[in-house]
């Protein structure tokens, strides 16, 4: 397929084609709406830089980015998910990064004269981050057919090649979204494509200060432990940006919309769990199992994921009972009832193994309206269980729990990094865990750390109190070659992410080890380094052998011992990375 650059003005020619196919629009007819302008009118004035060098390096990513991404949407059936919505939402990100980073002193912990000196580097690291944090969809998430100007096929658009606006007489398009698509890959694919909407002048820029051009790699890359600050304000600006496309919170919008009812906004938030893996489908443990027309969803553990999912984009008005959530989907025709109730008890078996739960059932077309864009179904049988009493259809019966999987030992070390070398054996290592003891606490031992006497419905927290009573019951082993908790001088180390994958497989109702993280990473208990990222990296160090250890760094050990009236002595073969910072 050839790649020449057509005339902008061949782009605007009337051609016959097919009315279901978009045509192709040069970047300035793109952003000329006035939404659109209103937009780019804010983003100039927080940019601050000079014009010249404003039009060379701002405005000229932001046409390049409109032209990449024609009026593609940035989601299936998530936010912007209608023609164009790929450059407002970009675009919004961008205005919203911006307005963050101006009550931000940049790079974090540096003196008075290097923040002056690296302002506008921040400013444009922050934009163009913005500008590309979801550039890589069209070439991972979406395939766009190219057609000339008479709707004749012209094969597939390659994003890594260049521009639609760049194939030879291509002049329409049209798009889909790969079934086979995979959780978060279009981050991998953002640097590879960067070059392609940041000019070259402007990548030198952000290379010539190697710790900001780390930082801005990683957020590209979707590697929030590295990616410090910066990381933060895009997934913050993105997070707003997502919000208010959905119908939450109370900011002003770029573009007038709806507030969406609550019944819209939790079969999109479903579709979005669905369709981003944290509600797995179709296996031994899964959330739930498609079977012919029908999508079986463990009751307790969706309807948490949506109310946490819904929460964390900041929809307000969420019900906290989760009755009423069924009962607005079930009024909304949502959910298939079980005789007059929502909650179904079911039998759900496999190859070697059956459950029986507590599940609602939702018609596959209310998830998935195009029947091709359904996933695989469950090579097993969801089996309704025939009413015996009143209550046989409510959730008053407790989901059986499912066992974990036993750990192997590629799992267990899982925490740290790849090396030939295996952590230390030495008996003195477990020393402290020997000398635990725990007793009635003083009053002031928690020191503001007690968890509220409800259980808590957010997944960090929930993790938070899980970790107090496993290590209370000595359930998890602190300070043991393989242990998840190690007290080092600087106060307690979670091995991350071993430790949130261990909690999730132990919890498999429960949001994904991801969500958790982030959650407990919300909580601000742990202790970041001074470059903003929130993993420390520790050496072990043994008699003959050396490895590395990474984890989230908790102050107060008191957050882990609230009630332990001697705390662990500090592991003595764990010392802090040189470049930890801790």
């Amino acid at each position: 397929m050839g790649h020449k650059r057509q005339p902008e003005s061949a782009l605007n020619i009337s051609d016959v084609a097919p009315s279901h196919l978009i045509p192709i629009q040069d970047s300035t007819a793109l952003l000329q709406p006035p939404h659109r302008q209103a937009l780019l009118t804010q983003i100039s004035t927080l940019t601050a830089l000079p014009a010249r060098h404003y039009q060379a390096l701002v405005m000229a990513a932001i046409h390049r980015y409109a032209a990449h991404v024609q009026r593609l949407p940035a989601s299936e059936a998530h936010h912007h998910a209608g023609l164009g919505g790929m450059l407002d939402h970009g675009l919004d990100v961008l205005l919203q990064a911006l307005l963050i980073r101006r009550g931000r002193l940049l790079p974090v912990g540096a003196t008075a004269e290097r923040i002056a000196q690296c302002q506008d580097a921040w400013t444009y690291a922050v934009a163009t981050a913005a500008l590309l944090h979801d550039i890589g969809k069209p070439a991972v998430d979406q395939q766009v057919s190219l057609y000339d100007g008479r709707g004749h096929s012209l094969g597939h658009w390659e994003p890594w090649v260049g521009p639609m606006t760049a194939v030879d007489d291509c002049r329409h398009y049209s798009i889909e979204f790969r079934r086979d698509r995979r959780h978060r890959f279009h981050e991998r694919a953002a640097p590879l494509l960067a070059h392609q909407i940041i000019p070259a002048r402007g990548i030198a820029w952000l290379a010539s200060d190697q710790a900001l051009f780390a930082a801005w790699l990683a957020t590209l890359s979707g590697d929030m432990d590295d990616a410090g600050a910066l990381g933060e304000i895009i997934q913050q600006a993105d997070g707003l940006s997502v919000a208010r496309n959905l119908g939450a919170g109370d900011g002003v919008r770029p573009v007038a919309s709806r507030t969406k009812p609550l019944w819209e906004r939790l079969l999109i938030g479903l579709r979005y769990l669905l369709d981003q893996g944290e509600l797995p489908l179709n296996r031994n443990g899964a959330a739930g199992w498609l079977v012919g027309d029908d999508l079986w969803l463990v009751s307790k553990r969706t309807v948490d994921a949506l109310r946490a999912h819904l929460g964390a984009e900041g929809h307000a008005g969420i019900p906290s009972s989760n009755d009423r959530i069924y009962d607005t989907l079930q009024e909304h025709g949502v959910l298939e009832p079980c005789g007059d109730r929502a909650i179904w008890r079911a039998t759900v078996a496999g190859d070697g193994w059956s459950h029986d739960l507590t599940l609602i059932r939702i018609p596959a077309r209310k998830v998935w309206p195009d029947p091709g864009s359904r996933p695989d179904p469950f090579d097993g049988t969801v089996t309704p269980i025939e009413p015996s009493t009143p209550d046989t259809c409510s959730e008053q019966h407790p989901e059986p729990g499912i066992s974990a999987p036993r750990m192997s030992e590629d799992t267990i070390i899982m925490g740290q990094e790849e090396t030939n070398e295996r952590p230390p054996e030495d008996p003195g290592h477990a020393q402290a865990r020997d000398g635990l003891i725990l007793a009635a606490p003083p009053p002031e031992a928690a020191q503001g750390f007690n968890l509220p006497q409800a259980p808590s419905t957010d997944p960090g927290q929930q993790f938070l109190q899980w970790l107090r009573q496993e290590v209370s019951a000595r359930h998890l082993d602190v300070n043991t070659p393989n242990a998840r908790i190690h007290v080092v001088s600087e106060g307690v180390l979670l091995v991350s992410p071993a430790v949130f994958k261990d909690y999730a497989a132990r919890h498999p109702d429960h949001p994904g080890w991801e969500y958790v993280q982030k959650r407990f990473i919300k909580l601000k208990l742990h202790q970041k380094q001074t470059d903003g990222t929130n993993v420390h990296r520790y050496l072990v160090r043994g008699a003959r052998r050396q490895s590395v250890v990474k984890g989230i760094l908790l102050p107060n050990p008191r957050i882990l011992f609230p009630h332990a009236e001697a705390l662990p002595a500090a592991n003595p073969h764990l010392q802090a990375s040189p470049s930890s910072g801790a």
